[in-house]
Order: C-alpha cells, then sequence, then structure tokens
C-alpha cells in the first residue's frame, strides 16, 4: 500500500477517486491512503461499482457496457467530487481501461504493486 500511496502523491494528486470493491472503497483503500482525500461513487452506483466489478474479475472479461460503466463512474468521480485522479484499485480494472483512452487520470494499482515487486526482486538480486 505504501506505493500505492505514493503514486498519487509523486504526481501531486491530492483528491484521489478509487474504484473498486466495496471493501476496497469503503475503507478507502484499507486505510492506506493517508493524507489524500478520498472520493468514491455515491449512493446505487457504490454497489453498482462493486457489482460490476466482480462480474468483470469473475470471468477474466469485460463488457463494453462494463467498460462504458467504469469510465462514466471514474469521470464522475472527478468531475462532480473533484478527483485529481482515478485509483483502479482493483487488480482486474485494466480490463476496462488498458488500451483506451478516458478524459481523467489514472492509477493502477495492480502495475504499481508489479513495479514495487520487480524493483525488490532486483534490489534481492543485487545484494
Amino acid at each position: 500500500i505504501p506505493d500505492v500511496r505514493a503514486a498519487p502523491v509523486g504526481g501531486g494528486f491530492r483528491r484521489v477517486g478509487l474504484l473498486g470493491t466495496r471493501v476496497v472503497m469503503a475503507t478507502r483503500l484499507y486505510g492506506g491512503l493517508d493524507g489524500l482525500e478520498t472520493v468514491v461513487p455515491l449512493d446505487d452506483e457504490f454497489e453498482a461499482t462493486h457489482r460490476e466489478y466482480v462480474a468483470m474479475a469473475g470471468i477474466g472479461e469485460v463488457s463494453e457496457a462494463q467498460r462504458l460503466f467504469f469510465h462514466d463512474a471514474g469521470e464522475r468521480l472527478c468531475r462532480e467530487q473533484g478527483a485529481d485522479v482515478v485509483l483502479l484499485a482493483g487488480t482486474d480494472l485494466f480490463l476496462a481501461f488498458d488500451g483506451r483512452s478516458c478524459s481523467f487520470g489514472t492509477v493502477d494499482c495492480a502495475r504499481v504493486h508489479i513495479d514495487a515487486l520487480c524493483r525488490l526482486a532486483w534490489e534481492g538480486a543485487a545484494s
């Protein structure tokens, strides 16, 4: 989580949106985003985000309707709640965003974790 927290801070972002499972959004990424303002989808969209994420992750594919749902949810986090960037806080969200442009910035938390693991492996091999 420290690497995930550092990614938006390093980019100069202070208010981040979260997309992911119910637990990830409700706990503000397990309480690991100290010092950052976080916003999540509101009302019915909160549960719909969880439901669409779980459905997508369960089969490992994203439908065009789901892709549009996640893009729209991220755009609302920025436009209506003032998020500077949206954290894709689920390992399968790349399915909805990979290779697609959108009107807001994203941080792929899975990529952040992968990069941190590679860095640790490289440091371990060098010692």
